[in-house]
């Protein structure tokens, strides 16, 4: 490896080699992407009454076995196994499993396995991690240190056994990096409770900058609060590399009216503009200031400029809002025809 500088901001990682980021998080760490096992298709080797091996990623973590919320495998002679199966390759952080209330042994030294072979049903992949126990009801977070694939398994070799699991979350960044595919130099850092990173060298206008962060990240990022806003300040000011003038965030405005709103499905409860933008002369396309006072104030969407991707948008932080992605907004431009119907 030739020299190096590495950053460090919170639990983010990265190391710049002149143009070229290593955009991944060392071994070890638990943030990184979003959980996409909602994403993904869950089976098991075998099911015991209706507990289906989907109920592990129905979003509901409660750890009571009789309240419908976990999968549960029937002792059929083999080994118990469950397997989530990713739309597409994926970059591993982490996977987070609950255990039930009861019979809590059953998980202990089940395999975390991560790959793309569908030999013995996934059960021959790569091992991220073995578990030695979990707590009654408890969840216990398993790093994976980017491992890549497109089937996360839970593997219980012991003959007969069976594994009963109440949520599984799968930490991850869609599109797995390729020798072709480009790597993105960004300055990683947490802002309200939720990874963000800034990107260092991507300019682009707003839409593709929602795109972008959408496709490879999450979401452009929302400000919240006043505390988030000199989070974000300070992120800006720590950049080593020259930035623009403005940075494009996930703000817009209703094309036919003067309500601001986050692309994230934030409620817009604070602001911080340089003047309060009026509708009928302004663009519909918000950013934050990278100098002085850091204000926002609403852009030409054209314009290309470094804009900060929001990685997390299942953590609400310090918030008690509902998670952000429950909520994001539809966005479509003749560029990125996703949907049609959406309206902005």
């Amino acid at each position: 490896m030739t020299s190096c500088v590495e950053f460090k901001l919170s639990l983010l990682v990265f190391c710049l080699q002149g143009v070229v980021s290593l955009w991944w998080l060392l071994a070890g760490s638990t943030v990184g992407g979003r959980n996409v096992a909602p994403r993904g298709t869950a089976s098991q080797s075998s099911t015991y009454n209706d507990y289906v091996a989907s109920r592990a990623i129905d979003g509901n973590a409660d750890p009571d076995l009789y309240h419908g919320s976990c999968s549960h495998t029937w002792k059929a002679g083999q080994p118990g196994w469950w397997r989530l199966r990713l739309p597409t390759a994926h970059r591993v952080a982490s996977v987070s499993v609950t255990n039930r209330l009861t019979s809590v042994t059953r998980i202990n030294d089940a395999l975390i396995l991560v790959g793309d072979s569908a030999e013995n049903n996934g059960n021959n992949n790569p091992r991220c991690a073995v578990i030695p126990s979990i707590a009654a009801g408890a969840t216990r977070t398993f790093p994976c240190g980017g491992m890549v694939g497109h089937l996360v398994n839970l593997y219980q070799t012991k003959p007969g056994a069976y594994l009963s699991l109440c949520e599984v979350q799968v930490r991850a960044i869609q599109r797995a990096l390729t020798p072709t595919e480009p790597t993105f130099p960004h300055l990683g850092a947490v802002v309200g409770g939720r990874e963000v990173v800034l990107l260092l060298e991507e300019r682009r206008s707003w839409a593709d900058a929602v795109f972008f962060c959408r496709d490879f990240y999450g979401e452009l990022l929302s400000i919240r609060n006043e505390q988030e806003q000199r989070e974000v300040e300070e992120v800006l000011s720590s950049a080593s590399f020259p930035l623009t003038a403005h940075v494009w965030v996930g703000l817009r405005r209703y094309l036919m009216g003067g309500s601001w709103f986050w692309m994230s499905g934030a409620p817009v409860d604070y602001s911080h503009w340089e003047t309060e933008p009026t509708w009928q002369m302004t663009s519909p396309c918000g950013g934050a200031g990278t100098g002085d006072h850091f204000h926002w104030r609403d852009l030409p969407c054209g314009e290309h400029l470094n804009f900060i991707c929001l990685t997390d948008l299942f953590s609400t932080g310090v918030s008690t809002d509902p998670p952000e992605d429950h909520r994001r907004v539809d966005f479509y431009s003749s560029r990125h025809p996703v949907n049609p119907g959406a309206s902005m």
